[in-house]
């Protein structure tokens, strides 16, 4: 499977957060076969190391970084050796984030809140500030959202409600950021089969249970309009057209990648 979908990135630098794993993995490696040097950023230092390894086995440019997305500091000091890496900065894609706690609205605690905030929101905001400082014409931040804020998920506010903040962020670093011709977007993908999906049916052991996930992707399949989940690759796709030429007039945007189980007008 080709990552890229054919878009060319050649000479451009990037850095991806949350790239241990999942949406971040496959985004790492669909920039790295585009052309693109990627900075493979982790909380999981030996996961963002295989990144690395595996976008220089598809012919890529890579290093790999383990610090704390939450911790502005480390952020700001992590994008600064990410352009001394290269000499540049073209590319800042936010994918690091998690489901932190579940559960109504009224049982979250202020330490469920905090955490929801910190890692899907705040981190995101010290994402795009480290970059942009270093950003000139021409280049994109791709902001991860989900499709949680498109619909109410009863037990995932702590996770929706930060990520709906995300697109206001978007939009608003959109418009301080386009008179310098710095383009932001955000990807909210719909359900997707990643760890994070995976969880829901694997038991106390690690393994998986296959009646159940059957069960559950069946379930999750029926209101989608193409009839299954997508792949962690499907989204990296949109990033590689958002980091790309073939964007240069689309900023403030969120692009839904959900396989039609949402339609908004």
């Amino acid at each position: 499977m080709r990552y890229g979908g054919g878009f060319d990135l050649t000479g451009r630098v990037a850095v991806v957060t949350g790239a241990g794993s999942g949406i971040g993995r496959a985004t790492a490696l669909a920039m790295a076969e585009a052309g693109c040097a990627v900075f493979c950023a982790d909380l999981n230092r030996n996961t963002a190391e295989e990144t690395a390894d595996l976008a220089r086995t598809v012919g890529g440019t890579a290093t790999a970084r383990q610090f704390d997305v939450t911790d502005a500091d480390e952020f700001r000091r992590a994008v600064g050796d990410a352009h001394a890496w290269q000499g540049r900065l073209d590319v800042m894609v936010n994918v690091a984030g998690a489901v932190t706690a579940r559960g109504p609205v009224e049982s979250l605690t202020s330490e469920d809140l905090e955490l929801g905030l910190a890692l899907n929101l705040k981190s995101l905001v010290f994402g795009c500030q480290a970059a942009a400082k270093y950003m000139k014409h021409g280049a994109s931040i791709i902001n991860l959202g989900s499709g949680t804020v498109d619909t109410a998920v009863g037990d995932l506010a702590a996770y929706s409600i930060p990520k709906a903040g995300v697109l206001q962020l978007t939009r608003s670093l959109a418009r301080e950021l386009g008179p310098a011709g710095v383009r932001v977007n955000a990807v909210s993908p719909g359900y997707i089969l990643t760890a994070m999906t995976e969880a829901n049916w694997r038991t106390s052991d690690g393994n998986v249970d296959t009646q159940l996930r059957d069960e559950i992707v069946e379930q999750q399949s029926a209101g989608i309009a193409l009839g299954r989940p997508g792949q962690a690759s499907e989204v990296a796709s949109v990033v590689v057209f958002l980091a790309g030429d073939g964007s240069t007039y689309v900023t403030g945007q969120v692009i839904r990648v959900n396989g039609g189980s949402i339609m908004p007008l």
